[in-house]
């Protein structure tokens, strides 16, 4: 991977080029795949526990389900388009996404809902991971960062109606017609897909796809340090995020005594922060000045959720302060994304989807490890969510410190 600066240079006759809007509307929505599949049905949970009669630990393995499959197919996706393309791999894998959604709204048990959430995991990784491919293929660094900022600000915008409208579907009729809502909304996906997106791949910049391959690409990637340095970055402040979700119904409703439907907008509202963070990156974005970038938003997230620590063990944690912690590392979140996926893709032009399928591979095995640490002391506390978001975002930080210092030790050279 030493030569990748090389390639970045010998690629940079691109940076005239630009995504035009319509692309990166397109690009957006298909990338909410996942963040839909997460958020739609979060304030389903209780009437998923009621109506399959189990636990609420159970109804998480869903979320769980999801993470691990979104990983796999991050990872497999995204080396599988290096081969075939971009635009054929996400309407195939889109298909199947769609398929998914509306298996997982006629789910006979649990067991099945699981099973059939983990596929829907890995064909919806899809959205992201080529979105992500497809903006490395056309565009230069410095375009990205801006690129991926605008991706990260409609992928949150998704949540913020996803929320309240899994609420408002599942109080209309229960968790299965809010699936059915996210069913739809797949199905727009592949429509859009299939009209919009082009192939940004050319034949003579693709690479067969054999597991040797693919072993060689993802071994040069785990060996470049500041490659690795930011996808553990990007993982790290995703799986904080995602203990928040992950634990955000039961802190609402169990703790603070917040209806659903109330829950629901809390929820919009953090998702409007993580949007905010991700378009205040966008607009303050320079190739120059991203790692900087990162590390103050990184800040800004262990800052809040280390404030939520001392809330909780204080006994003084009110929907009010809650609020104001959540929105203000909901911003870190979003900054540190957007920045944190574009540094690390842009480490690997070369072979830009396997690039974007480790980063995403890190993101849902952090995602999937982390999501069940906030309730693992129960419902009625808040502490275990507060802490592990804190040590998330300092692991993150450390990591981005140590990714920047080797780049500029690389750039002393």
């Amino acid at each position: 991977m030493g030569g990748l600066p090389d390639e970045r240079d010998r690629l940079g006759a691109r940076s005239a080029r630009r995504i035009s809007p319509g692309l990166m509307l397109v690009l957006g929505y298909i990338s909410m795949a996942g963040s839909l599949s997460t958020d739609l049905y979060l304030p389903a949970f209780p009437d998923i526990a009621e109506d399959l009669g189990v636990g609420a630990s159970t109804v998480q393995l869903t979320l769980t389900a999801l993470l691990a499959g979104s990983a796999l197919g991050q990872l497999l996706i995204g080396s599988v388009s290096d081969a075939l393309g971009r635009r054929r791999t996400l309407v195939v894998a889109l298909t199947l996404f769609a398929l998914c959604c509306y298996l997982a709204a006629v789910s006979p048990t649990i067991q099945v809902l699981i099973l059939v959430r983990g596929v829907q995991g890995f064909a919806g990784a899809s959205g992201t991971v080529l979105a992500r491919a497809v903006i490395a293929d056309l565009v230069d660094h410095a375009q990205a960062v801006r690129a991926f900022s605008a991706i990260f600000v409609m992928i949150a915008l998704g949540p913020a109606v996803a929320s309240p409208l899994g609420a408002l579907l599942t109080q209309l009729g229960g968790w299965r017609i809010a699936l059915l809502g996210l069913a739809v909304l797949a199905t727009g996906m592949l429509v859009v897909a299939t009209l919009f997106v082009p192939e940004s791949l050319p034949v003579e910049r693709r690479h067969p796809f054999t597991l040797g391959t693919l072993a060689r690409n993802i071994g040069r990637l785990l060996r470049h340090p500041v490659f690795m340095g930011y996808a553990v970055a990007f993982g790290a402040g995703y799986a904080a995020l995602m203990v928040y979700i992950s634990s955000s119904s039961f802190i609402v409703q169990d703790v603070l005594g917040i209806t659903p439907l109330g829950y629901g907008l809390t929820f919009s509202l953090s998702s409007v922060s993580v949007m905010a963070g991700a378009w205040l990156n966008g607009g303050i974005a320079h190739p120059s000045g991203a790692p900087a970038t990162l590390r103050i938003a990184q800040s800004l997230q262990a800052l809040a959720a280390a404030a939520g620590v001392v809330l909780t063990v204080t006994d003084t944690l009110t929907l009010t302060t809650y609020l104001v912690l959540v929105s203000a590392f909901a911003v870190g979140c979003g900054s540190v994304m957007s920045s944190a996926s574009a540094l690390a893709v842009g480490e690997a032009r070369a072979a830009a989807g396997a690039g974007s399928a480790l980063v995403g591979f890190t993101q849902f095995v952090f995602g999937a490890l982390a999501s069940p640490l906030g309730g693992i002391a129960g419902t009625q506390t808040a502490l275990p969510a507060m802490t592990a978001m804190t040590c998330l975002a300092v692991l993150g930080l450390a990591s981005a410190w140590y990714a920047g210092s080797r780049a500029l030790a690389r750039a002393r050279k």
